[in-house]
């Protein structure tokens, strides 16, 4: 029968030494990989605290532009909250000039049987604010009464429109309006050189409001001295262009 060996069930002390080795080595290892972890996280933070800030400017159109050195790149960073939407994006200067244009032809153009209309159309293109102000007013003076019974009208002729450097989205208009009315059956008729005062607000594009455009600000006043000779001539250089045109356009028609 053959002998049985009996082992020692405590390991050799080599076996004992590599163990710890083993387990020193694996410490070892992960403690490397932690540091090289808290390296890397402490300079992302730097890094982070080194750049300069985000700065959006906002311009008179209403776009917005990133001034940051590395614009590019913090572009493609912006959530896409912030990116422009097509359906809103301002008007252009066009438009802008268009709709004082239009606002003012409202305005300033009538007669008895379309004041009221005209007038109406206007009061529609202004904020919700001024608006109120302007009927306040009107309804305060008897201002459309007086007019209808005075048989009054006014023909208003656009030179020029200005746009203000210092203030966004205001507009400095000039034109020439002549201005009848009846007074004991003997007409009256004054030619007036005004200067308009228009500021605009935006608002979102809308199918009542195409333009995104509303009036905020509207005031006037007549001038006098050279810059009055010079809004004249400009109005009719616009008068003698705009009836060039038409005729021109008749002779060209078989």
């Amino acid at each position: 029968m053959p002998k049985t060996e009996i082992r020692n069930e405590t390991p050799k002390f080599y076996e004992m030494d590599g163990a710890l080795r083993a387990y020193a080595n694996q410490s070892i290892v992960v403690s490397g990989i932690m540091g090289i972890v808290s390296l890397i996280a402490v300079a992302g933070f730097l890094f982070v605290r080194m750049q300069p800030p985000t700065v959006i400017r906002v311009g008179s159109d209403g776009q917005a532009s990133l001034l940051s050195p590395n614009h590019d790149g913090a572009s493609r960073l912006l959530p896409a909250v912030l990116k422009a939407d097509a359906a809103n994006t301002g008007p252009d200067e066009y438009e802008k000039q268009a709709f004082v244009k239009s606002f003012l032809m409202r305005y300033l153009n009538y007669d008895p049987h379309t004041l009221a209309q005209n007038w109406a159309d206007a009061m529609n293109l202004m904020t919700v604010n001024l608006r109120r102000t302007a009927l306040t007013s009107m309804e305060k003076n008897n201002t459309v009464g007086t007019l209808e019974e005075e048989q009054s009208s006014s023909t208003f002729k656009l030179s020029h429109i200005e746009e203000s450097q210092t203030e966004p989205l205001t507009y400095t208009a000039f034109g020439v309006r002549t201005v009848r009315s009846l007074n004991n059956e003997h007409e009256q008729t004054s030619q007036l050189v005004e200067e308009y005062h228009v500021r605009l607000v935006n608002v979102q594009r809308s199918a009542d409001n195409p333009s995104g455009l509303l009036i905020g600000e509207y005031w006037s006043q007549q001038i006098e001295g050279e810059k009055r000779d010079a809004v004249l001539a400009g109005s009719v250089l616009a008068g003698v262009s705009a009836a060039k045109l038409a005729r021109e356009q008749g002779e060209a028609q078989p």
